[in-house]
Protein backbone atom coordinates (compact mmCIF):
# COMPACT_ATOMS: atom_id res chain seq x y z
CA UNK A 1 0.00 0.00 0.00
CA UNK A 2 1.11 3.22 -1.40
CA UNK A 3 0.39 6.42 1.22
CA UNK A 4 -0.07 9.69 -0.38
CA UNK A 5 1.55 10.94 3.07
CA UNK A 6 5.47 11.13 2.96
CA UNK A 7 6.15 12.67 6.03
CA UNK A 8 6.98 8.91 8.32
CA UNK A 9 6.15 11.48 11.47
CA UNK A 10 3.08 12.54 9.91
CA UNK A 11 1.79 9.83 8.44
CA UNK A 12 2.25 7.87 12.03
CA UNK A 13 0.24 10.12 13.52
CA UNK A 14 -2.29 10.26 10.72
CA UNK A 15 -2.50 6.33 11.24
CA UNK A 16 -2.90 6.46 14.93
CA UNK A 17 -6.14 9.37 13.81
CA UNK A 18 -7.75 6.90 11.02
CA UNK A 19 -7.97 4.04 13.40
CA UNK A 20 -9.47 6.00 15.99
CA UNK A 21 -12.37 7.52 13.77
CA UNK A 22 -12.81 4.16 11.93
CA UNK A 23 -13.23 2.57 15.52
CA UNK A 24 -15.34 5.19 16.90
CA UNK A 25 -17.36 6.44 13.63
CA UNK A 26 -21.04 6.21 14.94
CA UNK A 27 -19.72 8.01 18.04
CA UNK A 28 -19.00 10.63 16.14
CA UNK A 29 -22.05 10.73 14.02
CA UNK A 30 -24.20 10.79 16.76
CA UNK A 31 -22.77 13.65 18.61
CA UNK A 32 -22.91 15.58 15.65
CA UNK A 33 -26.13 14.77 14.75
CA UNK A 34 -27.40 15.46 18.80
CA UNK A 35 -25.53 18.97 18.72
CA UNK A 36 -25.58 20.31 15.18
CA UNK A 37 -28.30 18.25 13.14
CA UNK A 38 -31.46 17.04 14.83
CA UNK A 39 -33.25 19.90 15.07
CA UNK A 40 -32.71 20.62 11.23
CA UNK A 41 -34.62 17.88 10.52
CA UNK A 42 -31.09 15.90 8.99
CA UNK A 43 -31.49 11.45 9.96
CA UNK A 44 -28.69 9.69 12.14
CA UNK A 45 -27.70 7.48 9.24
CA UNK A 46 -27.11 10.62 7.07
CA UNK A 47 -24.84 11.83 9.43
CA UNK A 48 -23.38 8.28 9.77
CA UNK A 49 -22.79 8.44 6.17
CA UNK A 50 -21.16 11.78 6.27
CA UNK A 51 -18.69 10.93 8.77
CA UNK A 52 -18.37 7.26 7.03
CA UNK A 53 -17.26 8.64 3.77
CA UNK A 54 -14.87 11.15 5.61
CA UNK A 55 -12.85 8.40 7.17
CA UNK A 56 -12.52 6.63 3.51
CA UNK A 57 -11.09 9.42 2.36
CA UNK A 58 -8.77 9.80 5.11
CA UNK A 59 -8.20 6.31 4.83
CA UNK A 60 -7.33 6.68 0.56
CA UNK A 61 -4.89 9.67 1.96
CA UNK A 62 -2.89 7.64 4.34
CA UNK A 63 -2.82 4.28 2.76
CA UNK A 64 -3.52 4.52 -0.97
CA UNK A 65 -5.80 2.88 -2.82
CA UNK A 66 -4.40 -0.43 -1.52
CA UNK A 67 -6.82 0.29 1.27
CA UNK A 68 -9.78 -0.99 -0.87
CA UNK A 69 -8.18 -3.04 -3.74
CA UNK A 70 -4.90 -4.75 -3.12
CA UNK A 71 -4.99 -8.02 -4.89
CA UNK A 72 -4.88 -9.29 -8.34
CA UNK A 73 -7.26 -8.44 -11.09
CA UNK A 74 -9.39 -12.03 -10.67
CA UNK A 75 -10.48 -10.67 -7.27
CA UNK A 76 -12.59 -8.23 -8.69
CA UNK A 77 -15.05 -10.11 -10.62
CA UNK A 78 -14.67 -13.11 -8.11
CA UNK A 79 -15.93 -10.58 -5.26
CA UNK A 80 -18.68 -9.65 -7.39
CA UNK A 81 -20.02 -13.30 -7.50
CA UNK A 82 -18.89 -14.59 -4.04
CA UNK A 83 -21.03 -11.18 -2.85
CA UNK A 84 -23.99 -12.12 -4.43
CA UNK A 85 -23.42 -15.78 -2.97
CA UNK A 86 -22.91 -15.29 0.43
CA UNK A 87 -25.66 -12.11 0.95
CA UNK A 88 -28.55 -14.90 1.51
CA UNK A 89 -26.71 -16.50 3.48
CA UNK A 90 -26.10 -14.05 5.43
CA UNK A 91 -29.18 -12.77 5.59
CA UNK A 92 -30.80 -16.62 7.03
CA UNK A 93 -27.84 -16.66 9.62
CA UNK A 94 -28.86 -12.89 11.03
CA UNK A 95 -32.20 -13.76 11.01
CA UNK A 96 -31.76 -17.26 12.66
CA UNK A 97 -29.74 -15.48 15.73
CA UNK A 98 -32.57 -12.75 15.80
CA UNK A 99 -35.34 -14.97 16.28
CA UNK A 100 -33.26 -17.42 18.78
CA UNK A 101 -32.18 -14.08 20.67
CA UNK A 102 -35.32 -12.61 20.85
CA UNK A 103 -36.84 -15.57 22.42
CA UNK A 104 -34.85 -15.64 24.73
CA UNK A 105 -34.73 -11.62 25.58
CA UNK A 106 -38.80 -12.15 25.81
CA UNK A 107 -39.14 -15.53 27.83
CA UNK A 108 -37.23 -13.01 30.63
CA UNK A 109 -39.33 -11.75 33.67
CA UNK A 110 -39.73 -7.85 33.26
CA UNK A 111 -38.33 -6.00 36.10
CA UNK A 112 -40.82 -4.72 38.51
CA UNK A 113 -42.30 -1.26 37.81
CA UNK A 114 -39.75 1.81 39.59
CA UNK A 115 -42.70 3.13 42.42
CA UNK A 116 -42.69 6.90 41.81
CA UNK A 117 -40.79 9.19 44.30
CA UNK A 118 -43.50 10.72 46.60
CA UNK A 119 -44.22 14.10 45.40
CA UNK A 120 -43.07 17.10 48.27
CA UNK A 121 -46.17 19.46 48.90
CA UNK A 122 -45.21 22.79 48.36
CA UNK A 123 -42.09 22.89 46.90
CA UNK A 124 -41.24 24.36 43.50
CA UNK A 125 -38.60 25.38 41.54
CA UNK A 126 -36.95 29.35 42.24
CA UNK A 127 -34.59 31.54 41.17
CA UNK A 128 -32.70 30.23 37.68
CA UNK A 129 -34.16 26.67 38.14
CA UNK A 130 -37.32 28.58 37.40
CA UNK A 131 -36.20 30.25 34.76
CA UNK A 132 -34.89 27.11 32.62
CA UNK A 133 -37.99 25.21 34.22
CA UNK A 134 -40.33 28.10 32.53
CA UNK A 135 -38.22 28.15 28.98
CA UNK A 136 -37.25 24.61 28.34
CA UNK A 137 -39.10 23.25 24.90
CA UNK A 138 -41.86 20.56 25.64
CA UNK A 139 -39.93 18.40 23.19
CA UNK A 140 -36.43 18.34 24.87
CA UNK A 141 -36.49 15.11 26.06
CA UNK A 142 -37.42 14.14 22.63
CA UNK A 143 -33.65 14.16 21.37
CA UNK A 144 -32.70 10.97 23.41
CA UNK A 145 -32.79 8.35 20.68
CA UNK A 146 -35.41 6.15 22.16
CA UNK A 147 -37.31 3.56 20.30
CA UNK A 148 -39.37 5.28 17.70
CA UNK A 149 -37.09 7.58 17.25
CA UNK A 150 -34.22 5.23 16.27
CA UNK A 151 -36.66 3.17 13.93
CA UNK A 152 -37.85 6.56 11.84
CA UNK A 153 -34.30 7.59 11.77
CA UNK A 154 -33.13 4.69 9.82
CA UNK A 155 -36.37 4.57 7.72
CA UNK A 156 -34.91 6.21 4.61
CA UNK A 157 -34.71 5.20 1.17
CA UNK A 158 -32.98 2.31 0.23
CA UNK A 159 -30.14 4.69 -1.86
CA UNK A 160 -29.49 6.13 2.19
CA UNK A 161 -29.21 2.45 3.38
CA UNK A 162 -27.32 0.96 0.69
CA UNK A 163 -24.36 3.80 0.74
CA UNK A 164 -24.52 3.37 4.40
CA UNK A 165 -23.37 -0.33 3.60
CA UNK A 166 -21.06 0.30 1.13
CA UNK A 167 -19.12 3.13 3.01
CA UNK A 168 -19.36 0.77 6.33
CA UNK A 169 -17.30 -2.12 3.95
CA UNK A 170 -15.11 0.75 2.98
CA UNK A 171 -14.18 1.42 6.26
CA UNK A 172 -14.40 -1.87 8.54
CA UNK A 173 -13.25 -4.24 5.99
CA UNK A 174 -11.24 -1.48 4.00
CA UNK A 175 -9.54 1.03 6.13
CA UNK A 176 -8.80 -1.11 8.90
CA UNK A 177 -8.34 -4.10 7.17
CA UNK A 178 -5.44 -2.50 5.68
CA UNK A 179 -3.64 -0.77 8.74
CA UNK A 180 -3.55 -4.30 10.23
CA UNK A 181 -2.13 -6.15 7.06
CA UNK A 182 0.67 -3.50 6.74
CA UNK A 183 1.90 -4.44 10.22
CA UNK A 184 4.98 -6.58 10.58
CA UNK A 185 3.75 -8.74 13.27
CA UNK A 186 1.30 -11.75 12.78
CA UNK A 187 -0.08 -11.56 16.20
CA UNK A 188 -0.76 -7.77 15.61
CA UNK A 189 -2.74 -8.39 12.30
CA UNK A 190 -4.71 -10.82 13.54
CA UNK A 191 -5.64 -8.65 17.22
CA UNK A 192 -6.17 -5.82 15.04
CA UNK A 193 -8.53 -7.95 12.17
CA UNK A 194 -10.46 -9.27 15.50
CA UNK A 195 -11.24 -5.47 16.66
CA UNK A 196 -12.61 -4.63 13.29
CA UNK A 197 -14.32 -7.36 13.29
CA UNK A 198 -16.16 -7.03 16.74
CA UNK A 199 -16.10 -2.90 16.42
CA UNK A 200 -18.53 -3.30 13.26
CA UNK A 201 -21.03 -5.93 15.35
CA UNK A 202 -20.89 -3.62 18.62
CA UNK A 203 -21.55 -0.81 16.39
CA UNK A 204 -25.08 -2.08 16.19
CA UNK A 205 -25.37 -1.92 20.07
CA UNK A 206 -28.29 1.13 19.87
CA UNK A 207 -30.80 -2.16 18.61
CA UNK A 208 -29.75 -4.51 21.73
CA UNK A 209 -27.02 -7.13 21.91
CA UNK A 210 -29.44 -9.50 20.24
CA UNK A 211 -28.54 -7.53 17.28
CA UNK A 212 -24.91 -7.03 18.18
CA UNK A 213 -24.64 -11.13 17.85
CA UNK A 214 -26.66 -11.18 14.67
CA UNK A 215 -24.28 -9.05 12.81
CA UNK A 216 -21.07 -11.16 13.48
CA UNK A 217 -21.93 -13.65 10.11
CA UNK A 218 -21.93 -10.68 8.22
CA UNK A 219 -19.09 -9.00 9.87
CA UNK A 220 -16.62 -12.16 9.03
CA UNK A 221 -18.11 -13.24 6.34
CA UNK A 222 -17.53 -9.55 4.93
CA UNK A 223 -13.55 -9.92 6.55
CA UNK A 224 -13.00 -13.57 4.80
CA UNK A 225 -14.45 -12.24 1.24
CA UNK A 226 -11.78 -9.17 1.33
CA UNK A 227 -8.94 -11.57 2.60
CA UNK A 228 -9.87 -14.05 -0.40
CA UNK A 229 -10.28 -11.50 -2.99
CA UNK A 230 -7.64 -8.92 -1.93
CA UNK A 231 -10.29 -5.88 -2.54
CA UNK A 232 -13.63 -5.10 -0.55
CA UNK A 233 -16.11 -5.33 -3.60
CA UNK A 234 -17.93 -8.86 -2.27
CA UNK A 235 -17.83 -7.32 0.92
CA UNK A 236 -19.82 -4.58 -0.70
CA UNK A 237 -21.91 -6.75 -2.86
CA UNK A 238 -22.97 -8.74 0.10
CA UNK A 239 -24.01 -6.13 2.78
CA UNK A 240 -25.55 -3.52 -0.34
CA UNK A 241 -27.93 -6.70 -0.91
CA UNK A 242 -28.25 -7.56 3.14
CA UNK A 243 -29.22 -3.96 3.70
CA UNK A 244 -32.13 -4.09 0.77
CA UNK A 245 -33.33 -6.68 2.22
CA UNK A 246 -33.77 -4.89 5.27
CA UNK A 247 -35.44 -1.95 3.38
CA UNK A 248 -37.67 -4.19 1.83
CA UNK A 249 -38.67 -5.76 5.21
CA UNK A 250 -39.48 -2.26 6.13
CA UNK A 251 -41.55 -1.68 3.46
CA UNK A 252 -43.76 -4.59 3.24
CA UNK A 253 -43.78 -6.52 6.59
CA UNK A 254 -43.71 -3.43 9.46
CA UNK A 255 -46.97 -1.32 7.75
CA UNK A 256 -48.77 -4.72 7.19
CA UNK A 257 -48.42 -5.29 11.56
CA UNK A 258 -46.83 -8.48 11.45
CA UNK A 259 -44.97 -9.61 14.55
CA UNK A 260 -41.84 -11.08 13.09
CA UNK A 261 -38.36 -9.96 14.86
CA UNK A 262 -37.37 -6.88 13.61
CA UNK A 263 -33.98 -7.88 11.76
CA UNK A 264 -30.68 -5.81 12.02
CA UNK A 265 -30.09 -2.26 10.10
CA UNK A 266 -27.04 -1.29 8.10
Amino acid sequence: MTSLIHIPELRDTALTALVLCALSALALASHLHVRFFDHRGVHTLQVYAAVLAAVTGLGLLVLGPGALVHGPAWGLPAGLALGAAAAPLVAAADTAATRRLGRRTAARPAPPAATPAPRTRGTRAVGPAARIARTAPPTATERRWTANRRDSDVALPLAWLVAVGVLEECVFRGTLTGVALIQDALVVRVLLLALATAAFALSHIFFGWAQVAAKLPLSLTALALTLLTGNVLGAVVAHALFNARIWRYQNTVRPSGTASPRPARS
